[in-house]
């Protein structure tokens, strides 16, 4: 029997979802939320902007929550879960939080680098021996993407497996023993590059040290402080009732609309600590509150964190400057602190305005669509 290639799978598996989106109705379908920060005129306004994103660049759904410096939340969801345009979406709807799982990594590692188990000088290989080609990366090029050490999503069989195998669990040690005999990319400390491997490692080495999964690091760290038990490390976890799909578009070359379903495990067992988090915007922006404005870390560590290194040629201008587990960047002439998520099915942004401390989260089950446009057009409005 001959073997099927790759391409006369892909393209068959996918030429199934090939369907257009439908325009959204937005007259009738938004409430208004208000609180002593967000007016119903400042609602409506952010409401209309939605609708246009949502229709404009064919976006299934949307949810933003904002928070402003006394912590009172305002979140907005628009759109449907689905592309078909049956099912609304609701606020309590969970998406893939993305590559903004990186930022809730690096609160763990600072938590134990507090509690003594950890510094930031600790060498990668006292936890890993097999990284020999990469024998000065310490904990803080991990954090701040200075290692040098490849990005796993490069490898061919991480996208191939990942596309057609969906209910595949990856090994995340044999992916990193296999990127440990990968040369570095460039000598550590002398550039950053965005690599999900970095926030692989730096959750393997927090269970190391601890002897804890992290989904529970996550829980005792983080979650139990914010009392919330809403957001979820899958597929560790199980995965949550609340779980909408996601839709690629532009990351896998692929025609038509690729569908992350709720049941898809391959794509967030490779992601791993670097990006396999589940849950919403208003969860999200009060972590991303709570955490800037020092309830969650020390005073110390939260300076460490937003310690920015300046890339020289950077691939956008908003991952210019580097810290360890934060970018910074400008919206507007205003200074924001934050994280990106992008993956197959989420383009997310979270970030926090550091004039006033007001808190932005934009979440969407789409890959990928302009959602810094999205974030400038809020920051006007507010």
């Amino acid at each position: 029997m001959k073997q099927i290639t790759f391409e006369i799978i892909f393209l068959f598996t996918m030429l199934i979802s090939c369907s257009k989106i439908t325009d959204y109705d937005c007259i009738g379908r938004n409430e208004f939320p208000t609180n002593p920060f967000i007016s119903l005129e400042k609602s409506k306004s952010i409401a209309n902007i939605l609708c246009k994103y949502i229709n404009n660049e064919k976006v299934p759904c949307i949810q933003v929550s904002i928070v402003d410096s006394l912590g009172n939340i305002w979140t907005l969801s628009t759109g449907t879960i689905d592309k078909q345009r049956k099912n609304l979406v609701n606020d309590k709807h969970q998406l893939r939080i993305a590559s903004i799982t990186k930022t809730f990594t690096a609160t763990i590692i600072f938590k134990l680098i507090e509690e003594g188990s950890l510094s930031l000088d600790d060498k990668l290989i006292n936890y890993f021996p097999n990284f020999s080609k990469a024998p000065e990366v310490t904990i803080k090029n991990l954090l701040n993407h200075s290692s040098g050490i490849k990005e796993l999503l490069t490898l061919p069989d991480i996208l191939t497996s990942s596309t057609l195998f969906t209910d595949k669990i990856w090994d995340i040690n044999s992916i990193c023993n296999t990127i440990s005999k990968k040369e570095l990319v460039f000598t550590t400390g002398t550039d950053c590059q965005y690599s999900n491997t970095n926030y692989v490692l730096l959750g393997l080495i927090a269970e190391k040290v601890t002897g804890k999964e992290m989904t529970m690091l996550y829980k005792e760290y983080i979650f139990d402080l914010l009392n919330t038990n809403e957001i979820y490390l899958v597929p560790q976890d199980k995965t949550p009732h609340n779980l909408i799909s996601g839709y690629d578009r532009k990351l896998l070359p692929t025609p038509g609309w690729y569908e992350v379903t709720p049941q898809n495990t391959a794509w967030a067992s490779a992601a791993f600590t670097s990006g396999a988090l589940i849950g919403n915007s208003e969860q999200t922006a009060m972590f991303f509150y709570n955490l800037l404005t020092g309830k969650l870390i020390s005073q110390n560590s939260l300076s460490q964190m937003q310690t920015f290194t300046e890339k020289e040629q950077p691939d956008s201008e908003y991952q210019k400057y580097f810290g360890l587990g934060l970018f910074k960047f400008e919206i507007n002439g205003n200074t924001y602190y934050g994280h990106e998520g992008i993956f197959i099915g989420a383009d997310n942004i979270a970030c926090f305005r550091v004039s006033d401390k007001t808190t932005i989260v934009i979440f969407s089950n789409i890959s990928t669509f302009n959602k810094f446009n999205l974030l400038k057009e809020i920051d006007d409005v507010l």
